[in-house]
């Protein structure tokens, strides 16, 4: 199992990751930014341009994504934001994550998150990342804290319009 970025190699992977969340009926993929009207070769370009914080929206900070392989297969992706804005402070934080459907409850996005800390304090030179998750994802809060998340808050965030709990992992 090994955390990579997205190649060109990788179009049929990840063409069968994002068929798992479509038969699960879930149109959202937290971390995942591709646009579906983009060819591989654009979305590879893309990510790549994000990670270099080149193309940006405004607003958006640069972010590589990541995703967790394991036999060719696709089993997660991560999305590590480079730097924080107040906006990412409050909601968002360094890192979003998910996990395919059919993989879940399986110990992958303990897997991914521990590879990300990794990623984020050697290539990056973070040493403190911020994680937050929405207080229903009892699943979420649970693959943070065994990360060594250490829970800050919770309070209401306005624009989101819902709660979120903040939490820092030291790396």
């Amino acid at each position: 199992m090994k955390l990579i970025q997205l190649g060109l190699e990788h179009e049929a992977a990840l063409r069968d990751f994002l068929a798992d969340f479509a038969a699960a009926g879930e149109e959202r993929i937290p971390a995942y930014f591709g646009d579906p009207d983009m060819s591989h070769a654009e979305i590879v370009e893309t990510f790549a341009k994000q990670s270099r914080g080149e193309g940006l929206e405004e607003g958006w900070v640069p972010g590589t994504t990541l995703f967790l392989v394991e036999d060719g297969r696709i089993l997660g992706v991560a999305n590590l934001r480079h730097r924080l804005t107040d906006h990412l402070r409050r909601f968002g934080g360094h890192v979003g994550y998910s996990i395919r459907p059919s993989e879940r409850n399986q110990g992958f996005a303990t897997r991914l998150l521990e590879e990300v800390k990794a990623y984020a304090r050697v290539t990056l030179g973070i040493d403190s990342l911020l994680v937050t998750c929405e207080p229903e994802n009892a699943a979420s809060a649970r693959v943070i804290e065994k990360c060594g998340g250490v829970l800050e808050d919770e309070s209401f965030y306005e624009p989101a319009g819902h709660r979120v709990r903040r939490y820092s992992i030291a790396l």
